[in-house]
């Protein structure tokens, strides 16, 4: 179009050119007149070339059909539209307009209530909702929202917050007062005792993987080792310990014996009884180690438990509630660090990529890097011991107390030692000894 139009041109033609000789549409005759109206809003415009059109003797076979206006669903309409269809799968499909007060989020679980669903007895398989605001009897407005939500009964194999809450409300989560050991010395050396991969509820069958593996085992190793630290610190006077679980301490995330991300496994048992059995021997490992020096307990997720193995420290944290003695680091960050006197140490499962291992230590901890002579990363995952040294970070992946997983012997992993490792840390003069006890 011309940059400059016919100032003495009528307009009222224009429109009349625009709708009854070329057939156009109210837009076209609107785009047609505005440059003579250059203040009127798109309304505006579009009025004026209606009533154009409605005095034009031209137009009187002209019929204009104002666009219907859709009609507005009442609270008996709305009933109408529920409705529930049922699958062979199990599956049930849930459609209707339900109304929800203005500002409330949209959650599946919000529209399983609205739908009368309990969230801990249905999952969610899929959902969709759409909004409208909509006048009811009475000229009042509400805001509607249509939902088609999908559904299937959870089966007893999944776990729920209810089953959570239930099994807090029945555990006796009370730990003795103990008293310190005489040697203990608040001027002394650090203790550090890692705990990678107990991955307690493993079923490992002999004639499969050459060696067994069950809940007895997993606590007659555990306790032999703790028992085996605790005699050795006996001729030492430490200030502190810094009792570190590595991560995967269960073996499963659920009852569907799957890890966290779906891979399945082979347990021994409930989920119910392996946490239960695995909860109670970090309460009376925790208690035996209280009495020699003050813990803290360091929490580090995992890549099989990374929900219940949080679950669990926290657990093991309420049975302490009180005592002075026993602190925890229960934050859900994978990496973690302290100072020990000159000595930084860094702990992470291991499970992230080899080649970020030797740099997130100096990035997460800048200022206590700067002040260290030392440096060291403790972890996990590989379930065998390996050290090696980057840009002044030592590096040190830990051996185990469980056995291998059929999936592991098949693979040809190495068969280690099975050990859990200590390290004595001076102020001054960094790493003392390593303490290997093995089984």
């Amino acid at each position: 179009m011309s940059s400059t139009i016919n100032k003495n041109a009528d307009w009222r033609k224009i429109v009349e050119r625009v709708m009854l000789d070329e057939k156009g549409s109210w837009s076209d005759a609107v785009n047609a007149i505005a440059p003579y109206f250059p203040e009127l809003t798109h309304e505006k415009l579009r009025r004026k070339a209606r009533t154009v059109i409605a005095n034009s003797v031209r137009a009187k076979d002209f019929k204009y059909e104002p666009r219907k206006k859709k009609k507005e669903p009442v609270e008996d309409d709305v009933l109408k539209k529920n409705r529930v269809t049922y699958k062979d799968n199990g599956e049930m499909i849930f459609e209707g307009i339900i109304e929800l007060l203005s500002g409330q989020p949209i959650t599946p679980e919000i529209v399983m209530e609205a739908h009368n669903l309990k969230p801990d007895e249905w999952k969610v398989v899929s959902f969709t909702s759409n909004a409208w605001q909509s006048q009811i009897k009475g000229g009042d407005k509400i805001v509607l929202w249509q939902s088609k939500i999908t559904v299937r009964p959870r089966t007893e194999t999944e776990i729920t917050f209810a089953d959570i809450d239930n099994y807090f409300a029945n555990k006796d989560l009370t730990a003795p007062v103990v008293a310190l050991n005489s040697d203990y010395d608040p001027e002394g050396e650090v203790l550090e005792i890692c705990i990678p991969d107990l991955h307690a509820g493993l079923l490992s069958w002999r004639f499969e993987t050459g060696e067994d593996y069950d809940l007895n085992i997993t606590k007659t190793r555990f306790f032999k080792a703790i028992s085996d630290i605790v005699a050795r610190c006996k001729n030492h006077s430490f200030s502190k310990i810094e009792f570190v679980t590595l991560g995967d301490l269960l073996h499963t995330d659920n009852d569907n014996q799957t890890t966290t991300k779906g891979t399945f496994q082979q347990v021994e048992g409930r989920l119910a009884k392996i946490f239960d059995f695995t909860l109670d021997m970090m309460i009376a490992a925790t208690q035996l180690l209280s009495e020699v020096a003050p813990v803290e307990v360091v929490y580090i997720c995992g890549n099989h438990d990374r929900v219940l193995g949080y679950t669990l420290i926290k657990a093991t944290e309420k049975a302490f509630t009180g005592n002075e003695r026993v602190t925890f680091d229960v934050t859900p960050n994978p990496q973690k660090f302290r100072l020990f006197g000159n000595a930084l140490v860094g702990w992470t499962h291991g499970d992230m990529p080899k080649k970020n291992m030797q740099g997130w230590l100096q990035d997460r901890a800048r200022k206590e890097f700067g002040q260290c002579q030392y440096a060291e990363i403790h972890a996990g995952h590989y379930h065998s011991e390996e050290v090696h040294e980057a840009a002044g970070v030592k590096i040190r992946y830990m051996p185990n107390l469980a056995a291998a997983s059929y999936w592991e012997h098949q693979q040809g992993f190495p068969q280690t030692t099975k050990s859990v490792v200590c390290y004595r840390w001076h102020p001054e003069k960094g790493l003392r000894s390593i303490w290997y006890n093995n089984i």
